[in-house]
């Protein structure tokens, strides 16, 4: 066989080898991949999740950065509970994986795409060695039809379910004149964010005052902690001031429920009040005092009363306004206290204490970016030493790992005091750069401590 007629296939070979090294290479690239979790027809209204994973050779060592972006024509949010851990093996390499899912209420039918978004992130490339990684999101898109019958591109309401319910604090026909009525109204809707529930219209009868309270916004979970519906709770009270029979109107709310494809109705009946005659006041009447003499002012006697009356007042208000400020500056130490760099540093202690390796993921990323030391994979290669680098390492090896790596137990004693010892180096270095470090844990350099306390 000749030279010339084994080219081809040499050829052949040469390119089937090269597609093989490239496709190894990309396979141990990160990757992010965006998936529309919401099925079917997509309504003006209606919340659309969106999942969005960012995949890592090994692990990771830095948490990816999943930024709250903008979208035209739609209101977007990121529930914090909504995190996941993956793990995929693609052309026979292991890969790691944090998933995170977006929450889009579009306003008004029409086509949506996803912004360009970049997610930053820190992961072992070569174990035990942080590399600084970010990928693209794929720009996913997804068309928003109208609600059917409504205005053309208005958005409406739309949910699974929605319920309305109310109590009243008394006996509506058992009022009188001066009396002050409560009435509270919960909206429950599942698929529907709290804060997209509308408001409730309340009208007040003539000749009755309305007062209205700040609506309550709160979510109803399933006893595995899922969202399982939106709450809204709103309390107005009604003061009757003249007698008479008054009648409150129902609260009805309309809404497309997209598993029936039709418009839907909930209500809460209106009310009938019934408002007696204020009772009249019984006064006895006392046969009148026998007269007496006259007898002459003691004008001393009534200026030292009137005296210790106004000084008796003034204390009391002294003290009222001496409470008061007390209260509050009690009030603002314990929140400073609760928001501070020092407390969010405790939970990372506790968290090692406890061996809870997923309240120390939790904590060590509040304390980052509070700090602002992100990647905190950095701050580490700054501020602490070699072993509880690569105690940290071990602990997001097993924590983010392959399946094979998941084996390795995390040394939360080396972690904590390693940590304790990094701080107290970042702390030092604010100190001597003039800079206005956070206050230092008590227990862990009460010298320190004072010493910086003075020096402010």
């Amino acid at each position: 066989m000749s030279a010339s007629s084994n080219l081809p296939r040499l050829l052949a070979w040469l390119v089937g080898l090269s597609l093989w090294f490239a496709g190894n290479a990309l396979a141990a690239n990160p990757f992010a991949r965006a998936t529309l979790a919401t099925e079917g027809t997509i309504y003006a209204g209606q919340q659309v999740e969106i999942d969005i994973d960012v995949f890592v050779p090994n692990y990771f060592l830095a948490p990816p950065q999943f930024p709250l972006f903008d979208l035209p024509g739609a209101v977007v949010t990121m529930p914090d509970d909504r995190g996941m851990n993956l793990n995929e093996t693609v052309d026979g390499e292991a890969f790691s994986g944090i998933r995170k899912t977006y929450v889009i209420t579009p306003q008004a039918a029409g086509h949506y795409a996803l912004p360009t978004i970049v997610i930053p992130f820190g992961y072992a490339a070569v174990p035990g060695q942080t590399t600084q990684g970010k990928v693209a999101v794929p720009r996913l898109k997804f068309t928003v039809a109208a609600v059917p019958g409504g205005a053309a591109g208005a958005p409406g309401v739309t949910a699974g379910e929605i319920t309305i319910t109310q109590t009243f604090d008394r006996d509506a026909a058992g009022l009188h004149a001066g009396d002050a009525l409560v009435r509270t109204v919960t909206t429950r809707a599942t698929g529907l964010a709290p804060m997209m529930i509308p408001e409730p219209t309340f009208e007040a009868p003539e000749g009755v005052k309305i007062y209205r309270d700040d609506p309550v916004l709160s979510e109803e979970r399933t006893p595995r902690g899922d969202v399982a519906a939106g709450l809204r709770k709103d309390t107005v009270t009604y003061v009757f001031a003249v007698p008479g029979t008054f009648s409150l109107a129902a609260i009805t709310l309309e809404w497309f429920n997209p598993a029936t494809g039709k418009a839907e109705t909930a209500e809460a009946d209106g009310a009938k009040v019934v408002v007696g005659a204020a009772p009249a006041t019984e006064v006895a009447l006392a046969p009148p005092p026998p007269p007496r003499a006259e007898e002459p002012i003691d004008w001393l006697w009534w200026t030292s009363a009137v005296a210790a009356v106004l000084a008796f007042a003034l204390l009391v208000q002294l003290a009222a306004n001496l409470a008061g400020r007390l209260e509050s500056w009690i009030g603002a130490a314990l929140l400073r206290k609760a928001q501070s760099e020092e407390t969010a540093f405790r939970h990372v202690l506790d968290a090692c204490r406890d061996h809870d390796r997923t309240r120390l993921e939790s904590a060590l990323d509040k304390w980052s970016r509070k700090t602002g030391n992100v990647p905190l994979a950095k701050w580490l290669d700054r501020f602490a030493d070699p072993e509880t680098r690569s105690a940290f390492a071990r602990h997001r090896q097993s924590r983010y790992g392959t399946a094979q790596s998941k084996h390795e137990r995390s040394d939360f004693a080396r972690l904590r005091s390693g940590l304790k010892s990094a701080r107290r180096r970042w702390l030092d270095e604010f100190s001597d750069d003039g800079g206005e470090a956070a206050d230092e844990l008590p227990e862990l350099n009460p010298v320190f401590d004072s010493t910086l306390r003075k020096s402010r």
